[in-house]
């Protein structure tokens, strides 16, 4: 097939050949290419006199500007060829902002370009023009609605090779500008076999963009998970993809550190994200790969370089002391300790740190060489920009060392709890090897137990705490708190679920209900369900304990020294706060002659015949203080009320219509 080429074209290749550095004006300038551009477009050295065209077109009269804006758009508009776009692109992009209406015309051509059908057009020049597009969308509010309702529109029948650009463009548009339709679509083309490998690396980003995001120690490491499951789906789905891998491989890392794994096995991670790295510097630039998106490459970049201080430090932290501390401090711990802002590059601190923190604050207080040479460290760099940071931590290692984390509002440092969690692991003699484990699991529980709990049951929670929140035993005993919080809360949990499991799914709550002989339950059975409920997951409790106060507890909690009371009654007459302080405040209180003076009186409730609904949880719980003769400090009690006698909702129903028909009648 003999190729006929255009004069200009002919020129061109020659002055090229021959090295020379020509100019627009050799081909006959401006004029010359006004006829000319339509066929110029389409061929294959369009990029060369597209560049001369743009430099030429900034030095020329402004009288010209018209054709120069006519020239491009014929250009462009004639473009049908793959790399020819793709250069073209790129030659564009360097010159922005383009003279006159420029930008605009750049636009307006890459996204016809996009909306041709597959059969009018490939799809890698459909996918160059896609590239454009998004290019010029980045820097219009206007621009990026229009690229948005064609992204949200891409059909699964479309072109392969577009449909892999267009994945990669969705992905990047939402991390830009978080329109959550668009994982909508990529979820949907994570469904196409062929497609998949690059859907589910998008969905991963999307999920670790947001993760980065997200408030909350908890939900960012569900969002983490999440992002690495997608990367995972990814890496099982094509032959070789590094940087699907090194994000993978960056989280575990991540995670596993935050659970505290032994720092050999953070090593083998390390090793992993290396020939990641390596990988993705010969994988990037391929046919396939826009190279406008060099900017994930700087971004798994920043992740290789946290891997590795990561990496480097968890070996530090288990040493007793460091030989180069100066080194240690500066290019390791600090940088992790700050690794959102010093190695990710972000604005501000996140759940990176969240992360990452706890445990180095729990290492350095088991270590009394880490925290003297981190107290020098501040002293010879007060000015430096860390030494705030640094000063905050040592106060925190502090506190970890004096089990005290200001108590006066320990209710409302329920955010530290995973700190919490990883100090009572990390001191703990369990081997290192399972800690990771437990930690693992006991934060699933946590999760999912707090996670379901109702507004109603965080209320009473909150309100409890707040009635003794300055009471001293509160206040100033760990052991103590720690069995009023851990009553308060499986109270909660034990009375939400008898108000709400029925007879039929759980049998042990049928003493709550009206018997048909008309008998009550003793107390002895509410003893013996709390009690059931409460061993399940409270060690070391234990039923009718003797010799408390000179008598026997119905339960007793221990943390310790330390011991709560649960005195169990049942009601028959008056059932209200003041009525059941009255009759039974005093033995409650009398369990408390030599340890914490708090205490719990769990109360039968059966003064109400078949009565006509359940009270709410609210209207359940309430806290005294009972105020002894010549003592300073007052004991309160946690007073909790089980209704019992209670009738079925669909009984209540039938009630009403009787008591109806009587008045009736």
């Amino acid at each position: 097939m003999v190729i006929i080429m255009h004069p200009i074209e002919i020129a061109v290749i020659d002055m090229i050949e021959r090295g020379y550095d020509w100019s627009l004006e050799n081909i006959g300038g401006i004029d010359a290419l006004i006829p000319a551009a339509v066929d110029i477009g389409a061929s294959r050295i369009m990029p060369e006199i597209l560049e001369k065209l743009l430099v030429c077109w900034k030095k020329d009269q402004p009288a010209k500007a018209s054709d120069y804006l006519a020239v491009l758009h014929d250009l462009l508009a004639s473009a049908t060829i793959d790399f020819v776009l793709t250069e073209s692109t790129d030659i564009l992009y360097q010159h922005r902002p383009l003279p006159e209406r420029g930008d605009e015309i750049c636009f307006d051509i890459f996204l016809s370009k996009t909306q041709l059908s597959k059969d009018a057009l490939s799809g890698q020049a459909r996918g160059a023009a896609l590239d454009g597009a998004f290019r010029w969308a980045m820097f219009n509010r206007r621009w990026q609605y229009r690229l948005l309702d064609t992204l949200l529109g891409v059909s699964l029948d479309d072109d392969h090779y577009f449909l892999k650009y267009a994945i990669k463009i969705i992905g990047i548009a939402f991390s830009h500008w978080r329109e959550n339709e668009l994982i909508d679509i990529l979820l949907k083309l994570s469904g196409q076999e062929d497609l998949r490998a690059e859907a589910t690396f998008e969905l991963g980003m999307a999920a670790l963009a947001v993760a980065l995001e997200s408030v909350g120690t908890s939900s960012n490491i569900k969002e983490f998970q999440q992002a690495k499951s997608w990367f995972e789906a990814s890496l099982d789905t094509s032959d070789y993809n590094p940087i699907a891998s090194l994000y993978s491989e960056c989280l575990t890392l991540v995670l596993d550190f935050c659970s505290g794994s032994p720092s050999s096995q953070l090593q083998k991670i390390g090793i992993r994200i290396k020939q990641d790295a390596f990988g993705i510097n010969a994988w990037i630039g391929g046919k396939d790969y826009p190279s406008w998106l060099g900017s994930r490459h700087a971004e798994s970049v920043y992740w290789s370089e946290l891997a590795n201080k990561v990496t480097g430090l968890s070996h530090h932290l288990e040493e007793p002391g460091w030989l180069q501390p100066l080194f240690v401090i500066e290019e390791a711990l600090l940088a992790v300790y700050n690794a959102g802002r010093s190695i990710l590059r972000r604005t501000n601190e996140g759940i990176i740190e969240e992360l990452l923190r706890p445990r180095i604050k729990h290492a350095v207080a088991t270590q009394a060489a880490q925290l003297h040479v981190l107290q020098e460290w501040l002293k010879q760099n007060a000015d430096n920009v860390w030494a705030p940071q640094v000063e905050k931590m040592i106060e925190e290692v502090r506190e970890i060392i004096s089990g005290c984390k200001s108590q006066s509002n320990s209710c409302e440092a329920a955010s530290d709890s995973e700190d919490i969690l990883a100090a009572v692991i990390f001191r703990s003699s369990i081997p290192n090897e399972q800690k990771k484990h437990l930690y693992a699991a006991l934060s699933d529980v946590l999760v999912l137990h707090f996670s379901n709990m109702s507004a109603t049951e965080v209320q009473v929670i909150e309100q409890s705490c707040n009635a003794v929140s300055d009471h001293y035993d509160y206040k100033e005993n760990e052991n103590g708190r720690m069995l009023f919080n851990a009553a308060i809360i499986w109270l909660t949990r034990f009375v939400h679920h008898r108000i709400e499991v029925t007879r039929r799914d759980d049998p042990g709550g049928s003493y709550l209900f009206e018997r048909e002989d008309g008998s009550l339950p003793h107390e002895d059975e509410l003893q013996a369900d709390f009690f059931r409920w409460l061993t399940t997951n409270a060690a070391g409790s234990d039923l009718e304990a003797t010799n408390l106060g000179s008598g026997r507890a119905d339960i007793r909690m221990k943390s310790g020294p330390e011991r709560l009371v649960i005195e169990v009654k049942r009601e028959e007459n008056d059932a209200s706060f003041e009525a059941l302080e009255s009759y039974y405040a005093s033995q409650t209180t009398d369990y408390q002659n030599v340890s914490i003076r708090l205490g719990v009186l769990l109360v039968l409730d059966l003064v109400t015949a078949g009565r006509d609904g359940t009270p709410h949880l609210t209207s359940l719980f309430s806290v005294i203080k009972i105020q002894r003769p010549n003592e300073i400090t007052p004991r309160a009690v946690l007073i909790v009320k089980i209704p019992g006698r209670r009738r079925v909702p669909s009984e209540l129903t039938k009630l009403a219509k009787s008591k109806a028909r009587t008045i009736e009648r």
